[in-house]
């Protein structure tokens, strides 16, 4: 092939994959160092395939050696190395990034695909025949108009709701596996598919049944409905994941609030019992008939200290959630302290940081209590915002051994309502990576630490 068709050839290959790309990418995406670097490296290193590409095949590859195999790999190339550009780029997990890529490409491939349905109807013959210098030109204002068109298509069809449910993760097998056929399909099957066509038509007695381009035509929209029914599947699975995780999440509210109304309970009667000390002791003062000591200044403080909440994060849903967790951890003789910074919540719904923090303090609280010993029944708490990032520590003492589950949450050891257990973990991981957050436990000498980045 020539210079100018090799360079058509793989620059628009891939700028078409990278324009699918950036369709698929949540805005919420940040990039991986500052935007000037970012950019200008990671397309350097997205468009090195297909410079690699031209070079090689321009200078090195006559037109008598190409064959399918080459055909594979020259196309295979600049995948990968569109990958590792957008991996530099742009802060996403790989295996995401894999799913991303594998629907890019199915997007290029449905408008090359049209494109060539399109001027292979005769209308490519036709301005060839008719407008004469002029042909390529409007043949390729054609050619990439079709393009265009189904970016279009693909964005508000597909894109937009690959968007909204790629907050959800597949499993990596189903991602694995996905990618896999739509590879050997579109590019490896697909090149041998029609290397058999063009075998074919050398057989004269095929060519008074069939015509060559309506053997492509059909080929062509074979694969253009895989493409589609593949793109169905992955925001298919989606929603189930979707569906799964609200039914998670509906449970865990269960269990949320069976757990709130036994606290709520407990509260009550905690506040109830302050409230019947503190009557005792003002009518113990009031007998005295004389001056206050010390002492009964300090038992007085004391009671009425319990009232005062000392919980200001500066977010007042927050301060009355801990505040309430506070009593409760008073009522059973649990420290808790906390040390939480509201505002560093201000990028999450409030239900969202409802559930996380309920389901955090609660987890502990229930493996505390376990514990006898007064000075291991103790709580702690933080939560800031550092290098721009929210930032969760908590830390509590736990009995026995933590068993853990295969997604990484803990296994329940109650017998109690065990059906309405078992959530907490689970919620709280499926909140972290809605937010494209990371989550790590930590057991050692007895102490549970989990931190949080999101």
């Amino acid at each position: 092939m020539d210079l100018k068709t090799l360079l058509t050839m793989f620059i628009s290959f891939t700028v078409e994959i990278l324009v699918a790309s950036v369709l698929l990418i949540k805005h919420r995406l940040t990039f991986r160092f500052k935007p000037y670097i970012s950019i200008p490296v990671g397309l350097l290193i997205a468009s090195s395939g297909a410079v690699a590409n031209i070079i090689g095949l321009h200078f090195f590859v006559k037109p008598e050696q190409w064959n399918e195999f080459l055909n594979i790999a020259v196309y295979t190339i600049p995948i990968f190395t569109i990958y590792g550009g957008l991996l530099f780029a742009y802060k996403i997990k790989p295996l995401n990034l894999m799913l991303l890529l594998t629907v890019a490409y199915t997007f290029q491939h449905m408008a090359y695909q049209f494109s060539t349905i399109v001027l292979d109807t005769g209308l490519n013959y036709k301005i060839y025949s008719n407008l004469g210098s002029n042909a390529e030109l409007v043949s390729n204002l054609i050619l990439y108009g079709v393009r265009t068109l189904v970016f279009v298509g693909c964005y508000f069809f597909i894109a937009r709701y690959y968007v909204k449910y790629s907050k959800y993760i597949l499993s990596k097998t189903f991602i694995i596996v996905l990618g896999v056929v739509v590879y050997l399909v579109v590019n490896v099957a697909n090149v041998f598919i029609v290397q058999a066509l063009n075998t074919l038509w050398y057989f004269s007695w095929i060519n008074q049944f069939v015509k060559l381009d309506a053997l492509r035509g059909i080929l062509a929209s074979t694969l253009i409905i895989f493409c589609i029914l593949f793109d169905v599947l992955v925001v298919g699975g989606f929603r189930i994941v979707e569906h799964r995780q609200e039914t998670m999440i509906i449970k865990a509210t269960l269990n949320s609030k069976i757990r709130q109304q036994e606290m709520m309970e407990n509260n009550i009667n905690f506040i109830n019992m302050k409230c019947h000390d503190l009557r005792k002791e003002l009518r113990r003062l009031k007998a005295k008939k004389g001056e206050l000591t010390d002492e009964d200044f300090c038992l007085l403080e004391e009671s009425l200290n319990f009232y005062d909440s000392s919980v200001k994060t500066g977010n007042v849903n927050i301060d009355a959630l801990i505040q309430d967790k506070l009593i409760y951890c008073n009522s059973v003789g649990i420290e808790f302290t906390s040390l939480v910074d509201g505002d560093a919540f201000k990028d999450m719904a409030s239900s969202d940081v409802y559930f996380l923090l309920t389901n955090i303090i609660d987890n502990a609280i229930e493996a505390t209590e376990a514990i006898q010993e007064k000075e291991h029944r103790v709580i702690s708490l933080t939560a800031s915002r550092k290098h721009g990032m929210l930032m969760i520590e908590e830390t509590n003492y736990y009995h026995g051994e933590l068993v853990f589950n295969n997604d990484g949450s803990i296994k329940t050891t109650k017998q109690e309502n065990k059906k309405y257990h078992g959530f907490g973990t689970k919620s709280i991981a499926y909140i972290v990576k809605k937010y494209n957050g990371t989550m790590d436990y930590e057991t050692k000498d007895g102490i549970f630490r989990l931190k949080i980045a999101i």
